[in-house]
């Protein structure tokens, strides 16, 4: 097939926000250049992968298969983050012989193995084997990185739609928390202070006033039990604080500039220490309030990213970009020196077609 017609077909997979179900396309694809094919993927934070989900296999034997960084041709390939394969698997002398066992009872005689990646991270391997006599060559190879390709997209249009998802439901709770506060939080603090009125009217009937006082208890009870109800609702697990945190300010700017705002994650938000999320978002803060003040744009992107070990926020108008002579303000000034403690750098700089970005690279 074709590499382009391959890269056409399976671009479709990029819709498909299960990414369960764009991995399995994806190995029915590469089974066109052999007979079996699997993605090995990591688990948890080690080192390993572990076969996640395989086509063609016959014995089971490969399901599940643990496969330690640098063993087999699929170890390999993880640890090189470059394509290889063997025309002889069980005679090659570039590969560990760690699973032959497994490899002789599928039958398989040759293997291709590509890194599945994203950016500067590899995600995992895909592998096709052949039970057949012959040889992959550069060009199988090819077409496995455009399916590789494809499938690292996928997974992340995929975990991009669940945190967006993610932090739909966290703003959605908070919605339901300030409604119960507005709503059930003042009714109850009305009964309470009703019934605080009442008890210094009933006079000298200790029976009315033992009443008053056990239904005073009990609406305070309620009240403590909503407050703790309220401080759930409103939690975002570690990994949304940033994203929550973030989009707020968006909605925020929006809601102030009638100018929309989006937040757009392009990796996966790392979980900060409070001090350096509150740094980020400080300074975001103040790159959105600049450009309300001054930029005149019509539309604003925050994104975020992670590259090299470094978490990079953006923050990127189409205004009428720095005026001449521009220099820092407080706001910037303050905030540069906040990110640069940090190990950090912050740069405002021009577009050339208008517009301004502001860009915070910071060690995570």
């Amino acid at each position: 097939m074709d590499p382009t017609e391959l890269t056409r077909e399976h671009a479709e997979l990029v819709g498909l926000l299960d990414r369960r179900a764009a991995v399995r396309a994806a190995l029915d694809l590469l089974r066109a250049e052999g007979d079996v094919a699997w993605v090995a993927e990591p688990v948890d934070s080690s080192d390993d992968l572990v076969l996640a989900q395989l086509a063609g296999d016959r014995t089971g034997l490969l399901r599940g298969l643990t496969v330690p960084r640098g063993l087999g041709l699929t170890g390999k390939v993880h640890a090189s983050a470059t394509p290889s394969w063997v025309d002889d698997y069980l005679g090659s002398a570039e590969i560990t012989h760690t699973f032959d066992r497994v490899i002789d009872l599928e039958g398989v005689q040759r293997l291709l193995a590509v890194p599945v990646r994203r950016d500067d991270r590899v995600l995992g391997v895909l592998a096709v084997g052949a039970r057949s006599a012959g040889t992959f060559g550069g060009r199988a190879a090819e077409r496995a990185e455009a399916v590789a390709h494809e499938v690292a997209l996928a997974a992340a249009v995929a975990e991009r739609a669940r945190l967006a998802r993610e932090v739909a439901v966290h703003e959605e709770r908070s919605r339901i928390a300030a409604d119960l506060h507005d709503s059930v939080g003042a009714l109850l603090f009305a009964i309470g202070s009703g019934m605080a009125g009442l008890s210094e009217a009933v006079g000298a009937d200790p029976e009315l006033a033992r009443r008053l006082a056990r239904l005073q208890d009990q609406a305070s009870e309620a009240s403590a039990a909503l407050r703790d109800s309220l401080r759930t609702l409103r939690a975002s697990p570690a990994a949304l604080e940033l994203s929550v945190m973030l989009q707020e300010d968006c909605s925020a700017f929006s809601d102030r500039t009638g100018v929309p705002a989006e937040l757009v994650m392009l990796d996966d938000p790392p979980s900060l220490a409070p001090s350096r999320a509150d740094v980020v978002v400080a300074g975001v803060r103040e790159a959105l309030l600049n450009v309300e003040k001054h930029a005149g744009a019509s539309a604003v992107v925050v994104s975020v990213a992670r590259r090299g070990g470094a978490l990079v926020v953006a923050v990127t108008d189409d205004g009428t970009g720095l005026s001449a002579g521009h220099t820092s303000g407080i706001g910037l000034t303050t905030t540069s020196d906040a990110v640069g403690r940090l190990g950090g750098t912050l740069r405002v700089l021009p577009d050339p077609h208008g517009g301004t970005t502001w860009r915070l690279e910071l060690p995570c």
